[in-house]
């Protein structure tokens, strides 16, 4: 049996007085007017006309008719360069599964951009069989991210052969798995990170009428503890320190306490915090903009004021989508290597997972 498209041209008000919605005068006047036909599949097409009449005034049907339309404008007004590939990357974070659905993810990128493949990119580790617990867990995904998604990046070419010109990016996994994946992504090749919303289970960004959160970057003082809410340069131009630490304070609070237990000293200690960390904080596209903004400005300063030997050791509360960009806007050329610590609920505090070099 062949598949075929098969449709049919219904009217709102029928063509004839009996006839579904008919009505004597108004059905010979829009007989054949557009506005008021409906192309609908066989199924719909009797519901409306058979099954359900009553259910299916002329108002409810011209507010389909609307609303589809506009859909469809919408859809074919996207510029003809505005394709993208949908990378989608998930892996177990604790006992949970970090899976993107492909349909949440397509319709988070409409209408700004199309995607150029059915499927898009995946990398699933849900089923590996380890996880964080496990010593070989972030060597088989460093190695995981290297095999499948350094060969499409190095390549910029995607699955089917095709050019990558843009990516659309969509990651649930541990934090530094996360980062791992901006750092071999990089930021070659033109893209968009997407964040997961909790309230909505949605990838769609809100509209940018919402107040943005401010950033608050705490600089080390002479002695080493942060100067609260300070901003701005430091004077410690050049000193030479073999690590800093570093956290990153925005969907939860790390602790100083914990920092100096996870590397057995007291470094100077850099933080990007927001007023009231909490994990819904990022909702704004705009704001995930302005992280990546503040995030590139403390490595320039790190570099200046402790040199280009200095190791960074980082300890992060982030959303997924700002853990991506904390590894795609490392510059493997100039910027220090950064450790990456992930928070153990079982050992109670942070351990080394990887190393951004």
């Amino acid at each position: 049996m062949k598949k075929m498209n098969k449709a049919y041209l219904a009217h709102i008000i029928a063509d004839s007085p009996g006839g579904p919605r008919g009505q004597e005068g108004l059905s010979e006047e829009l007989s054949d007017e557009f506005e008021n036909i409906m192309l609908l599949c066989d199924t719909h097409h009797r519901l409306i006309d058979r099954e359900e009449v009553e259910e299916h005034p002329p108002e409810l049907l011209r507010e389909y008719k609307r609303e589809h339309e506009e859909r469809i404008e919408r859809l074919t007004g996207i510029e003809s360069d505005h394709g993208t590939h949908i990378l989608l990357f998930g892996t177990k974070i604790g006992t949970h599964r970090g899976e993107v659905n492909h349909d949440q993810a397509r319709q988070a990128v409409l209408p700004d951009r199309y995607p150029n493949t059915e499927r898009g990119i995946r990398l699933d580790l849900n089923d590996t069989g380890i996880d964080e617990s496990s010593p070989t867990y972030w060597p088989a995904v460093k190695e995981a991210v290297n095999s499948q998604v350094g060969r499409l990046v190095d390549r910029k070419e995607g699955p089917k052969g095709n050019s990558i010109e843009h990516l659309s990016i969509f990651g649930l996994a541990p934090i530094p798995a996360l980062a791992y994946l901006g750092r071999r992504i990089g930021d070659t090749i033109p893209a968009d990170v997407y964040q997961r919303h909790r309230e909505t289970g949605g990838w769609q960004w809100a509209e940018e009428k919402e107040n943005p959160c401010s950033y608050i970057v705490d600089q080390p003082s002479d002695d080493g503890i942060s100067k609260e809410g300070s901003g701005g340069s430091s004077d410690r131009s050049q000193e030479s320190s073999e690590s800093v630490a570093v956290r990153l304070s925005l969907s939860g609070d790390v602790l100083r306490a914990d920092v100096e237990e996870a590397l057995g000293c007291r470094p100077p200690l850099y933080t990007i915090t927001i007023d009231k960390p909490r994990r819904d904080f990022l909702r704004l596209e705009g704001e995930l903009r302005r992280f990546r903004k503040e995030w590139m400005s403390l490595l320039a300063e790190i570099r200046g004021a402790h040199g280009a030997d200095v190791e960074i050791h980082l300890f992060p509360a982030v959303p997924n989508s700002v853990a991506i960009e904390v590894g795609r806007t490392q510059l493997p050329k100039s910027d220090p290597p950064i450790s990456i610590y992930d928070h153990d609920k079982e050992k109670g505090g942070f351990t080394h997972a990887l190393t951004l070099t």
